[in-house]
């Protein structure tokens, strides 16, 4: 995807420069400018689309910030609609294809890069050829040399002279004739460089072998070398007319090469035109400045933008912990907060923890924040799938493989016990995380110390405890952000499955960020064999929506869902 993308930028990004030049400096006599001209268009179809600048475009936090991108969604599920007037909705129905549908389908996409990457191949082997062919000449020829170094290779038959490299390759009745002439043209080439042009043209033409513009600029190309020869031929001190007649006997050639500088190419009548036609006026080379201005246009409009966040009004009034929670964004470290509200930021050190053993001692360093120090040093506490928490306001068993991280307890508020037993920070047991079987934390307290019970023995989980997963979402698309939310989101969410579409009853979420990203959601969904995800469309939401969503569906796994729409 990412390769035909570039190959697509740098084909309109030629036809746009081509485009320009033909326009208005292709008829006049700058013929060095010109070449030059064209192979700065060459290089930067090539290299610019390469360069990504990135737009820093201020963000609130929990804002929608990446930007939304084209998915192609390949077509395997049919859509059914069914009108419930009652309610006033339109559900839209998912229904699978069959597995052998499902093999018998064939993308566009797949179609496109076949076709895209068998006409590179033949444009690459039909390059080669001609490179083996011309050698094969090269090989054959009688070689001499001339008064600048260059290899003559003289071969038999009729036709017309043409240059590689430092080889000029020529016939053995024109080196006896019409040698001074002939050398001079080529030798013109040569000097100049032109076979590097060539080959460059070339290795464009190979990567955009379907781009028409490439073939007319190539055109082009070959024309301003072969005015460029001319000029040097008859500043030799050959007489024009008998070079122009030398050009009409020579009009008429068997071994054009595409890779080489034939004396014969292009129209005749324009080299000969070109020969009596006055220098054009240097200050129209000013037109050429329209080339770097259209370079810069395609930058910017192929420029990433990337939010740098900023804290709301309402951020800006909120707790310490929240300000800090945002500093830590805009220094580009984890945010993920280890007990809401406790205090504790999930650093690179406790973010080490997960994974590892159960518990780990959190001491403040010298250099930390000053809220940090503020509640002191904590026990983290890590458990996997399985484990059974009991907290005040409800149980729930743990159904994702770990929890999402660390519980930080800090010695400070809690009182943290192992099977009844006070820990000491300083002293802590090296279990794994699989021992851990359940964790009571009483989170509620008049008097002394909140506590956290750590129970390893095995402990019978009465049926009535559910898992800390709904199997069920509700994604509420809103098209617009609504204009009394605060925030710039497009996408909401809620747990459990709702039929409203008031942005009001759902939670801030975002398309893919770290903070609250709605695959997090959706993958925590997709862990249950009875999930499901209700998604509530609203009036006027694009399709590139709808899309995007299906594609974040398809990656995260889930099958079951369905679109609702307002």
């Amino acid at each position: 995807m990412v390769m035909m993308l570039y190959i697509i930028k740098s084909c309109l990004l030629l036809a746009v420069l081509y485009g320009s030049f033909a326009l208005l400096l292709s008829r006049e006599t700058f013929h060095r400018f010109n070449r030059i001209a064209l192979l700065v268009v060459l290089v930067a179809s090539m290299v610019l689309p390469f360069i990504q600048i990135t737009i820093q475009k201020p963000e609130f936090l929990c804002y929608e910030v990446t930007p939304l991108q084209e998915t192609y969604v390949q077509p395997d599920i049919q859509i059914e609609n069914k009108h419930e007037t009652s309610q006033h909705v339109e559900l839209l129905k998912i229904v699978y294809p069959t597995e052998q549908e499902k093999e018998s389908l064939v993308t566009w996409n797949e179609v496109v890069k076949g076709a895209y990457f068998l006409g590179m191949l033949v444009s690459i082997s039909i390059f080669f050829f001609q490179l083996f062919r011309l050698l094969n000449e090269i090989r054959d020829g009688v070689h001499t040399k001339d008064e600048q170094g260059n290899t003559i290779v003289i071969q038999g038959g009729n036709f017309a002279p043409y240059s590689f490299l430092h080889y000029i390759i020529i016939s053995a009745s024109d080196y006896e004739h019409l040698r001074q002439p002939i050398l001079a043209h080529e030798q013109a080439h040569i000097r100049l460089g032109h076979t590097y042009d060539l080959l460059l043209l070339e290795l464009v033409k190979v990567l955009q072998w379907f781009n028409p513009f490439v073939y007319l600029l190539g055109r082009d190309l070959k024309a301003i070398h072969e005015y460029e020869a001319d000029d040097a031929v008859l500043n030799f001190g050959i007489d024009a007319k008998t070079y122009q007649l030398l050009l009409v006997t020579k009009a008429v050639g068997s071994r054009l090469q595409t890779v080489c500088n034939n004396l014969s190419h292009h129209s005749l009548k324009k080299r000969i035109k070109m020969m009596h036609t006055h220098n054009s006026n240097r200050w129209l080379m000013s037109k050429a400045l329209i080339l770097p201005a259209l370079m810069t246009l395609a930058l910017v409009v192929w420029a990433k933008p990337t939010a740098s966040l900023e804290p709301s009004k309402e951020v800006e009034n909120s707790s310490e912990t929240a300000l800090e929670v945002i500093d830590q964004v805009q220094a580009d470290k984890p945010v993920t907060v280890a007990v809401p509200g406790m205090g504790l930021v999930m650093t690179d050190e406790v973010k080490g923890f997960s994974g590892k053993k159960m518990l780990n001692a959190f001491i403040p360093k010298d250099d930390a924040k000053d809220f940090i120090k503020k509640h002191g040093p904590a026990i983290t506490v890590f458990w996997l799938k399985g484990t059974w928490v009991e907290k005040d306001d409800g149980s729930y068993i743990e159904e994702h493989p770990d929890c999402q991280y660390p519980w930080a307890f800090h010695t400070k508020y809690y009182k943290v016990m192992l099977d009844g037993k006070e820990l000491d920070i300083n002293h802590l047991p090296d279990l794994p995380a699989s021992a851990l079987k359940k964790v009571e934390m009483k989170l509620k307290s008049k008097e002394g110390k909140l506590s956290v019970n750590l129970i390893t023995k095995p402990v019978q989980i009465p049926a009535s405890v559910k898992g800390n997963i709904n199997p069920e979402l509700t994604i509420l698309l809103t098209g617009t952000p609504p204009k009394d939310s605060g925030s710039k989101t497009t996408i909401w969410e809620r747990r459990g499955n709702f039929d409203g579409y008031s942005w009001k009853n759902y939670t801030i979420c975002s398309w893919k960020w770290d903070v609250d990203d709605i695959s997090v959601h959706l993958k925590e969904v997709a862990i249950r064999k009875d999930h499901s995800v209700r998604i509530n469309v609203c009036k006027g939401v694009p399709q590139k929506h709808i899309d995007r969503i299906k594609s974040i569906m398809q990656e995260c796994g889930v099958t079951n869902y369905k679109f609702v729409r307002q």
